[in-house]
C-alpha cells in the first residue's frame, strides 16, 4: 500500500451491491415467515350483555370472537360499530385499543358501549305497528400487519327483535 486510495471499478460496485441486496432479501424472507400469506381473520358476534343500567341510559357488551389463521400474530388496533334499529341510527363510534391475537389462535374481544334512552325512545317511535322491529349490527376490526400495514374486517349481524318476548319492568 503506497497510501493512495483504491480505485473500485463500476463493474465491481454494481456486483457487491446486488450481492448485498440478495442477502438482504433472503434474511427478510426468512424472518418474515408467514407474513407473505396473512389472510383475513375471522370474527364472529357471540354475545351482547346488558352490564347495567342508570337513569340516563344502559351500558352494553358486545362480545365478538376472533380467529387467527395466520402463521404470525396480529394486532387489534380499532373497531369502528354501527348499531341500526328499523333503519334509525342508534350507536355509531370507534373504540381505538391494542390487542395482540396470538398466531393460529382464538380470542375473545369486548366492545362496551352506552345507549341513551332517549336515542332508544326516538327509534321505538319508528317502530309503529311492527310486532317485530329489525336490528342491524356492523362493525369493522382493524389489524395491524407487521410490514404489510393493516387488514379490515367488516362484521355484521342483522336480525328482528320478537317485542311479545321483551318485558320491561320485571
Amino acid at each position: 500500500m503506497n497510501g493512495h486510495p483504491r480505485k473500485i471499478s463500476f463493474r465491481h460496485t454494481a456486483t457487491l451491491l446486488a450481492a448485498l441486496a440478495a442477502l438482504l432479501t433472503l434474511a427478510s424472507c426468512s424472518g418474515l415467515g408467514g407474513l407473505a400469506n396473512v389472510v383475513r381473520p375471522e370474527v364472529d358476534v357471540t354475545d351482547v350483555k346488558v352490564l347495567g343500567t342508570t337513569l340516563t341510559g344502559a351500558d352494553l357488551l358486545f362480545e365478538f370472537r376472533v380467529d387467527n389463521p395466520n402463521a404470525v400474530a396480529l394486532v387489534l388496533d380499532a373497531i369502528g360499530y354501527r348499531l341500526r334499529l328499523n333503519d334509525q341510527p342508534l350507536l355509531d363510534g370507534r373504540r381505538d385499543q391494542r390487542l395482540r391475537i396470538a398466531a393460529n389462535g382464538r380470542s375473545t374481544v369486548e366492545l362496551p358501549v352506552t345507549i341513551r334512552y332517549e336515542d332508544v325512545y326516538r327509534v321505538i317511535r319508528s317502530f309503529g305497528d311492527r310486532s317485530r322491529p329489525d336490528y342491524a349490527l356492523d362493525a369493522d376490526f382493524r389489524f395491524d400487519v407487521p410490514i404489510l400495514s393493516a387488514i379490515d374486517v367488516p362484521v355484521t349481524k342483522r336480525g328482528e327483535i320478537p317485542l311479545d318476548r321483551l318485558r320491561i319492568g320485571r
